[in-house]
């Protein structure tokens, strides 16, 4: 463990839409895996003998496919992102190589030393997604602090209001450049009362009173 070299993980989102992404085995860790590729819009393509009755619920034509066969070197190199949940050590070992020489990122699951990419722990409300983690060090720390922020994140009225919140920022957008004022505006509206959050509406925003945040900022 000493000898072990530090890795130290950059944050950031990932656009996957539209782009190809494999994974291999069909199990529940795969479903998972599937599942948030899906949500961000990839195209899926699983390479598995078989599959979980549930994982067969997400094949379709369009987004997710199925290829019902072991992995087949090099195919790893035609992806955008690859991850391995499958338990054969030889196999994880050739998908990770495949994907080091063809400049690929991936996971292998519950292998950290054979990743170059790892899945946070997430939060997603509205048009917010927060992510947490630890580097694989401490997942149980990780796990509770997303129940911590989860919890936290219920109690702001404004990620019920998505359509208020873009069209509060056109609105800043539009009336000032001034950074200063912006800011004044912003806590304006992170302060405001969520008895007044909830009687406002997405599609008839309270622009006069933003108007007058606008007065007071200045």
């Amino acid at each position: 463990m000493d000898g072990e070299k530090k890795v130290t993980y950059l944050p950031l989102f990932l656009n996957l839409t539209d782009q190809a992404c494999l994974v291999v085995g069909g199990g529940k860790v795969a479903l998972r895996k599937v599942e948030q590729l899906l949500q961000a819009t990839a195209r899926v393509t699983v390479v598995a003998p078989q599959i979980d009755r549930n994982l067969r619920k997400k094949i379709n034509s369009e987004r997710c496919v199925w290829e019902q066969r072991p992995y087949q070197s090099p195919e790893a190199s035609k992806y955008r992102l690859v991850i391995a949940t499958t338990d054969d050590a030889a196999t994880n070992k050739q998908i990770y190589q495949d994907c080091q020489a063809h400049g690929i990122l991936v996971n292998v699951v519950d292998q950290p030393q054979l990743c170059t990419v790892i899945f946070p722990s997430t939060v997603r409300r509205g048009i917010m997604t927060m992510a947490i983690s630890s580097g694989g060090n401490a997942p149980f720390l990780t796990k509770a602090l997303r129940i911590e922020l989860e919890n936290f994140i219920d109690e702001i009225e404004l990620l019920d209001k998505p359509q208020l919140l873009l069209k509060f920022r056109d609105f800043v957008k539009s009336q000032t450049d001034d950074f200063e004022i912006k800011r004044k505006l912003y806590q304006c509206l992170l302060s405001c009362d969520k008895d007044l959050l909830s009687q406002w509406s997405e599609d008839d925003p309270p622009y006069d009173l933003w108007m007058n945040w606008l007065r007071d900022a200045k």
